[in-house]
């Protein structure tokens, strides 16, 4: 187990100091406000944005700032004197040649090792055998996507990744209104979690405990919310692309409406769920509605973290389903490869030299001779028809206990 940890660590280290996205220097320079004694993030970016050298919006919720303020003044003493001067650099140039460049791209990715391991001793205590625990332990720390997601791409949804985790875990204990409470709390940090409340609710044994536990997520991410509620935080958090674009609509029906089928696949499951399932398998469901957004909407590569403990839990539990899942899997990833996008492949490595900035991205290779959209929509739609399947099959399993 010392021995696994260890090669598991150093592996993380390696690709958390060598590649380097853009975004882990935005959210760390709008979180480095929290030293200075700013509170409210959304309001200060707004109002100052004129003398910010970076004057992107805080797209994150709430717990997100200050997780990541509060770790940054922290860590400050070992960042040195230069490293706010280094975030508050929006030159081009300000990552290649800077001789703490490593060190500061460890030393901020380091609370993700921390949860990342955490979530691997997690896991194990989803299972009942011993060597099932262990298989899914290992899975976790030694599989490539999760590694790739989380330290190549500084993946700050390991946050509510790791509560959504735990109330899971709860909820495997029958703690249904405890499990209810954590995933408000995750919602603190990013809003998908919110999602899944109908599906508590239904899990809920009578009218009082279906309100409560309906009530208690959504009292909490209040409590969260409320002090920073302002037209800057509906604006850069709330209702920002990358929370709404999983309500892109879909098609039209004509007459100005549009049927959104994300919303459209996750409906016919809730209500599925109410009137024909007898007896709810949360675990099941969580799956099944992370695999209609993913199907149904222009996803982020972040957001591919939100299923992959549950994959791996999956995988181990139902080994027959573990080869789908990896395809599904390798297309998922496949698809942000061809977003017209540098630092979805070539920027990764622009810390080692601006030359990469004259590399062509994976984009503007393919149109040179092939529609690069067209690509995506094969590989999205063959990934939707999997993880579909996938979906049939948990739900039939569920028909026949």
């Amino acid at each position: 187990m010392k021995k696994l940890i260890f090669w598991a660590i150093l592996l993380r280290l390696l690709v958390a100091a060598f590649l380097f996205h853009p975004d882990i220097k935005t959210y760390n320079f709008q979180a480095s406000f929290l030293k200075k004694g700013v509170f409210n993030i959304y309001t200060y970016l707004v109002d100052n944005k004129k003398s910010l050298t970076l004057k992107d919006d805080f797209v994150y919720f709430p717990l997100t700032y200050f997780a990541v303020g509060g770790y940054q003044w922290a860590a400050s003493p070992i960042m040195g004197t230069g490293f706010d001067s280094w975030l508050a650099d929006a030159s081009s140039t300000s990552v290649v040649g800077n001789p703490n460049i490593f060190k500061y791209l460890v030393v901020l990715k380091l609370p993700y090792l921390i949860l990342d391991i955490w979530i691997a001793f997690l896991l194990k205590k989803f299972f009942d055998k011993k060597e099932d625990g262990e298989k899914a332990f290992i899975f976790w720390l030694f599989n490539p996507f999760t590694i790739y997601l989380i330290y190549a791409f500084s993946n700050i949804d390991i946050y509510p990744v790791l509560l959504t985790l735990v109330a899971f875990l709860l909820l495997k204990k029958d703690k249904l209104m405890q499990a209810s409470a954590i995933i408000g709390l995750a919602a603190g940090f990013k809003l998908y979690p919110i999602l899944f409340i109908p599906f508590l609710v239904l899990k809920g044994k009578d009218l009082k405990e279906k309100l409560l536990v309906g009530v208690i997520p959504t009292l909490i991410l209040t409590a969260i919310v409320l002090p920073f509620w302002s037209p800057a935080f509906i604006q850069s958090a709330f209702v920002s692309g990358l929370t709404t674009r999983i309500f892109n609509p879909g098609f039209s029906i004509g007459f100005g409406e549009s049927m959104i089928v994300s919303l459209l696949a996750m409906s016919l499951l809730f209500f599925y769920g109410w009137l024909v399932e007898k007896k709810l398998n949360l675990f099941n469901y969580w799956v099944i509605l992370l695999l209609a957004i993913f199907s149904f909407s222009h996803f982020h590569i972040a957001w591919l973290l939100w299923i992959a403990p549950f994959a791996v839990i999956l995988s181990v539990k139902k080994p027959q389903l573990s080869l789908p899942l990896f395809l599904i899997a390798v297309l998922s990833l496949l698809i942000p490869m061809f977003y017209e996008d540098r630092s979805m492949a070539i920027s990764l490595f622009r810390i080692y030299s601006t030359w990469y900035d004259l590399i062509p991205t994976p984009f503007a290779i393919l149109e040179k001779f092939y529609n690069p959209y067209n690509l995506q929509s094969i590989l999205h739609s063959i990934m939707a028809g999997g993880s579909l399947i996938v979906g049939y099959k948990l739900l039939r399993r569920e028909e026949t206990k």
